[in-house]
């Protein structure tokens, strides 16, 4: 305790001092300093300490604890939930900015491929109702048939052709199938190749391409007439007037009918038989030329009854040379019946004539 002198005795007395605001003394202050035990230090350290304007509280009850951390855990509970429905909101806000983001990252080749699909669509639109009009007025009685055309037919009558098209008057062009109507022409074997035209509003043309006979088979007692491209375009009883025969064939008598074609080696004798006849046509001599024997193909044999002579042509290799020594020795041996022989290699041997005795 501080130490106060006494003004009238002159003495230093201990007197209790009394601080405010600081700590509050209940002891008043003694003369002298008593030294403390160890015992007593160890109480004096354990009194609690007051201080001055404070109160001692009564002890917390434990369910008052309890009801301060339920409140804590409601308090928590309710924050979770509206930071819960904070970021729902900002993931609804996020999804709204990135759809107006997508919208605006939308180039302009995507707007114009919009636009392009949308005027198809109108053009669509309106191609379909034009078309649908225009075949509603096509199946009007305007366009029904009153006319039918036969043209560039020479062998084949013009009535035999509308028979076999079998287009009706009075009937709808439109409803005319142009490839129904070629297969039934093509049934005549004459017939190469149709066109099908249709004039408007009411005439049908049917264009022809026709086969000419070329040569004729030697049929029992008929006579097959061939194209060619070896096909049979009629059987009859009687030779045609200006064709060559042709014997030795390989097909089958059952075969040769009317628009079969000639089995496959005929085939390729009747190309040469064609050459050998348009090379003589080109010597003036096709006229002279009966009969065609393609049984051997190494040495093709003509017969030319009208000069009574059989020439020999072999292979057909240099057939111009060939036809033009049959040309010279025709001439020269007109009024002689016999054979020419030209069935030889020309660089080694003459053609010749060999006199019938």
């Amino acid at each position: 305790m501080p130490k106060v002198k006494d003004k009238k005795k002159n003495k230093t007395v201990n007197k209790p001092i009394e601080k405010k605001g600081i700590f509050n003394y209940e002891e008043e202050a003694k003369p002298s300093r008593k030294k403390l035990t160890r015992t007593e230090n160890i109480k004096k350290t354990n009194k609690e300490e007051h201080f001055i304007g404070t109160k001692e509280t009564k002890p917390i009850s434990k369910k008052k604890i309890n009801r301060i951390k339920k409140e804590k855990v409601k308090e928590r509970r309710t924050k979770d939930k509206e930071i819960r429905k904070i970021q729902k909101e900002q993931e609804k806000v996020n999804k709204k900015r990135a759809k107006r983001s997508k919208e605006a990252r939308q180039t302009e080749e995507e707007i114009k491929k919009k636009a392009k699909i949308k005027f198809l669509l109108k053009i669509s639109f309106l191609v379909i109702s034009i078309l649908g009009l225009l075949i509603f007025f096509l199946l009007s009685p305007i366009f029904n048939i009153k006319n039918i055309v036969v043209e560039k037919n020479n062998q084949i009558s013009s009535e035999q052709i509308i028979s076999l098209s079998n287009i009706q008057k009075d009937t709808n062009m439109f409803k005319v199938s142009s490839k129904e109507t070629e297969k039934l022409i093509k049934e005549n074997p004459y017939i190469k190749n149709i066109k099908i035209r249709r004039n408007l509003p009411d005439t049908i043309k049917i264009i022809v391409t026709e086969r000419t006979a070329s040569c004729m088979l030697e049929y029992g007692s008929s006579y097959a007439y061939i194209d060619n491209q070896g096909y049979i375009l009629e059987i009859s009883a009687s030779p045609k007037e200006g064709l060559s025969k042709i014997k030795g064939y390989e097909t089958k008598e059952e075969e040769i009918e009317k628009g079969n074609r000639l089995c496959a080696s005929d085939l390729k004798k009747l190309n040469m038989v064609i050459k050998i006849i348009s090379s003589a046509k080109s010597n003036k001599i096709d006229n002279l030329i009966t009969t065609i024997n393609i049984e051997n193909d190494n040495n093709y044999e003509l017969y030319l009854e009208s000069e009574g002579k059989t020439a020999y042509l072999g292979d057909c290799t240099s057939l111009d040379t060939r036809m033009l020594y049959l040309k010279v020795i025709l001439e020269k041996e007109k009024d002689h019946e016999g054979e020419i022989i030209i069935d030889m290699d020309l660089n080694e041997k003459y053609p010749f004539f060999r006199e019938k005795v």
